[in-house]
Parts: structure tokens; sequence; C-alpha cells
């Protein structure tokens, strides 16, 4: 009889940063930073937010975002409150439609209602 060794289990590396996957996607709107041509005109755009940390988010948008390029963008978090802004955020990497983007500036206030969000997304999955 012949046996088979099966490779040890690789254990998923531990994120850093802990996220949410938003169950029920809700919209923000992102802004180029990262000027291209002097023809062209910055790039403002909509998308859907798909997961989100204190530190990056993962959104989807027709927008032509390529790694390095800085955004800004807005989160609409909940409905009755102002969107939390992000000043700066990098795209680290692209799947199109999809974009990871890292935030680089974040007022207070704006992680005090993202860490909020993010309290209460958690709170909501147990």
């Amino acid at each position: 009889m012949q046996t088979i060794q099966q490779p040890e289990l690789v254990c998923p590396k531990v994120r850093r940063n802990s996220r949410v996957r938003i169950p029920i996607p809700f919209s923000c709107s992102l802004s180029s930073l990262t000027p291209r041509w002097w023809f062209q005109k910055p790039v403002h755009d909509v998308g859907l937010v798909y997961d989100l940390s204190l530190h990056g988010v993962c959104v989807s948008t027709d927008a032509a975002f390529k790694p390095g390029d800085q955004i800004s963008l807005k989160l609409r978090l909940t409905k009755g409150t102002p969107p939390a802004e992000v000043e700066v955020a990098t795209v680290c990497w692209t799947n199109y439609p999809f974009h990871g983007l890292a935030f680089s500036v974040l007022s207070q206030s704006s992680l005090r209602q993202l860490a909020k969000y993010l309290h209460v997304s958690d709170m909501e999955k147990e």
C-alpha cells in the first residue's frame, strides 16, 4: 500500500489591522491627487466599499487608478452623519474594478468615525 504525505497546513498570515467585510456595500466618492499630465483633468468618481479597516479600504470603481496613485475619498458610513474624509490614500493594488487603498492622512474626527463604525459592525456580528 502506498502512502501519500500531505504538506503541512500553512496558517494564513494574521492581518496587522483587522478589517470588516461590508455585507451591503456603501458608497464613497474618490478624487485623484496625483497629477498625470498637464492636459488631463483630475479623476472624480464614485465607488462602493467592500471592506474597511482603520488603515485602509477595498473599493470598486470604474476610475482608472494605478498602484502608487494618491487619492482623497469620502466614506458615507451611516445615514444622517457627515462622511468620513480621508485626505490622502495611496493605491496599493488593483484588480479591476477593485482597488486596495491605504490611508496616509486622516483627521482625528474621521478616525473616530471609522473606529465607531467598525466597533458597531463588530458588535452586530456577535
